[in-house]
């Protein structure tokens, strides 16, 4: 029975060592189980719910197969959990209510909802004329939401209120932007004591991608003075480096006894951030400190465990107004200068009045296919994916699984790869030649395999060889594109950093890496932490990048294709910024629109009262 589970990969060895060592059994029924079911779920969910256990198939194997893994029907399962010494507030295992943790993620997640719940009960004082007339300020003169609620207003006048608030919203709707002009409010608010703001991002990546953009946003702060401009931050860093990593240590040198020093902390693509990791944030936090999560609530979890955007924002929906209390409301009301923010049903969820929903999207418009596909896939609606598909819009192609499609998706990739090339043979700067690098990106589901990124990678470098762009007969050649996959703090690369191998003034081949800043910092080869070459990166990997063409290619079913989900093909149609071309079949796409992610956590329903 054991072998079955481990050779379908439905558990792994340590967790099968796990469920020994806690139950001092060999192999048995009811507990043993249970623990063992614990164990290969906790992978990325934060706890077992008992409630939703299928008994007849628990660890859902085919049903064709010829050993199927049933629990014993000869068990009470609560008198079981009761009789076990290894469950208990103080032991390996604990039940709250009807879920089943291992006391690391029940303490993180307890210690989140705690930590959430009382920052967002802190009073923040303000001069609530000043805001109202700075928000009139930086939003009265937008034109483009007329008719709607002003969403980025109700962010910022959320956010410069609270001493905890999450701003999420999809692609194109203008979190930065939001995020930019809060800055520029509460400078002005505290102008004769200005706060020192700290801005994060998961990766090396997203916190430059977020330098560049916030830069860009500063440019149209019209009529903003240059001491205000001057104390919005522009540079962002990781999280880790925010935190102090301590080497050989999963542990920070920032914690509850030596907190962060920042009056305001704001994290972007919060949804890419494991349980652990947020949860030693929130103690590192020094007790006047506020923070701010950004991200899109509908993109990839975590690789780790947990699902805290989509947990703190499970009540916002598209086109819905918010459940606010109708205090808050009222402070809205006065604070935009308007009241149609509020649905006025009751809701007992402790964060309603701290999360705000950016719901207008301003680099999608009705008309543009990629908004549209975007919206029809989150929504799981499967029929309006295809005709979109079949409509042929501009910033949308449809290539399906046909004979011959494999060599043609190559080419094309090689052809659109071509133009970066063609400038690093002419001698342009790095700056040049990464900007055509990211005018296209190959993104694919999976690792390993003919749809893999590894093979994707050589069958393109290959076919760039043939055409004489780059010349792969040594280990490292000229044009070579990579991203690093390791942190060196020392050398400030970070994983998801993209350098590019070019020759420097003196004919030596060095990576050469662009900064937010537009600075270029170059190294030998030799010189680099771990590396993936990236003429194709996984979906997972492109996460904070947005490139103007994006390709995705989905495997069938049967080449890995169930492993595939609604939101990782979200999370690959919105990296286009100007077009999606899409690589798969009609069964495997409405597979994957099928399967949304539900990852078992109890944070939203710690943050509830009753």
């Amino acid at each position: 029975m054991i072998e079955t589970l481990i050779s379908q990969k439905k558990v792994r060895k340590v967790d099968v060592e796990l469920a020994k060592l806690l139950t001092g059994e060999e192999q048995g029924d009811g507990f043993y189980l249970i623990l063992l079911l614990l164990s290969a779920m906790n992978n990325q969910h934060t706890c077992l719910e008992l409630n939703t256990i299928d008994w007849q198939n628990p660890f859902a194997i085919d049903p064709r197969s010829e050993q199927m893994v049933t629990f014993s029907a000869n068990f009470e399962l609560n008198q079981v959990l009761k009789n076990l010494p290894c469950v208990g507030a103080r032991q390996p295992v604990r039940v709250v209510d009807s879920r089943l943790y291992l006391a690391r993620y029940d303490d993180y997640e307890a210690n989140l909802a705690q930590r959430f719940a009382q920052l967002s009960q802190e009073p923040v004082h303000i001069d609530e004329q000043r805001l109202t007339a700075l928000l009139a300020h930086y939003f009265d003169s937008d034109t483009h939401t007329t008719g709607a609620p002003n969403w980025q207003k109700v962010a910022c006048a959320t956010a410069a209120t609270h001493k905890f608030s999450v701003i999420t919203g999809g692609p194109g709707t203008g979190k930065t932007t939001t995020v930019t002009r809060l800055l520029a409010i509460l400078q002005s608010l505290y102008e004769n004591a200005p706060l020192h703001i700290e801005l994060v991002a998961p990766t090396g990546k997203a916190a430059a991608r977020l330098s560049e953009s916030i830069m860009g946003a500063k440019g149209s702060l019209t009529h903003t003075s240059e001491q205000v401009l001057s104390l919005i931050p522009e540079q962002a860093q990781t999280l880790h480096r925010l935190l102090g990593t301590v080497p050989y240590s999963n542990n920070f040198r920032h914690d509850a006894n030596n907190p962060i020093h920042a009056d305001l902390v704001i994290v972007d693509e919060a949804s890419m951030i494991d349980i652990g990791l947020m949860s030693k944030l929130v103690d590192a936090l020094a007790p006047h400190t506020r923070l701010i999560l950004l991200g899109d609530k509908d993109q990839l979890s975590s690789v780790d465990t947990g699902n805290i955007m989509a947990d703190l924002c499970s009540q916002c929906e598209l086109g819905v107004l918010p459940h606010y209390s109708d205090t808050w409301a009222q402070k809205l009301a006065q604070y935009c200068l308007e009241n149609r923010y509020h649905s006025g049903e009751e809701t007992h969820y402790l964060l309603r009045d701290n999360v705000a929903f950016l719901q207008h999207s301003y680099r999608f418009d009705g008309l543009s296919g990629i908004g549209r596909l975007a919206y029809a896939v989150n929504r799981g609606e499967q029929r309006q994916v295809k005709e979109i598909l079949r409509q042929h819009h501009d910033d949308v192609s449809y290539f399906p699984l046909e004979e011959g499609f494999y060599s043609d998706l190559i080419n094309r990739a090689a052809e659109h790869y071509s133009a970066y090339l063609q400038y690093a043979q002419e001698g342009m700067d790095a700056i040049a030649v990464h900007h055509a690098f990211a005018q296209y990106q190959l993104l694919g589901a999976l690792r390993e395999g003919p749809f893999g990124v590894e093979q994707l990678n050589q069958r393109i470098e290959y076919c760039l060889a043939q055409k004489g762009l780059i010349d792969i007969g040594s280990k490292f050649y000229m044009g070579m594109p990579i991203m690093i996959t390791q942190n060196d703090y020392q050398l400030r690369l970070f994983n998801g950093d993209i350098g590019i191998l070019l020759h420097d003034e003196q004919g030596a081949l060095k990576a050469m890496f662009v900064g937010s800043d537009g600075d270029i910092r170059a190294f030998y080869p030799g010189r680099l932490p771990q590396f993936d070459k990236v003429f194709a990166m996984t979906i997972h990997k492109s996460q904070g990048s947005e490139f103007a063409h994006t390709a995705m290619v989905l495997p069938p079913l049967g080449r890995g294709g169930h492993n595939l989900n609604r939101q990782l093909v979200y999370t690959g149609i919105t990296r286009a910024k100007k077009h999606i071309e899409i690589i798969s079949d009609t069964r495997t796409l409405d597979y994957a629109i099928e399967q949304p992610i539900k990852r078992a956590s109890g944070l939203y329903q710690r943050l509830t009262l009753g």
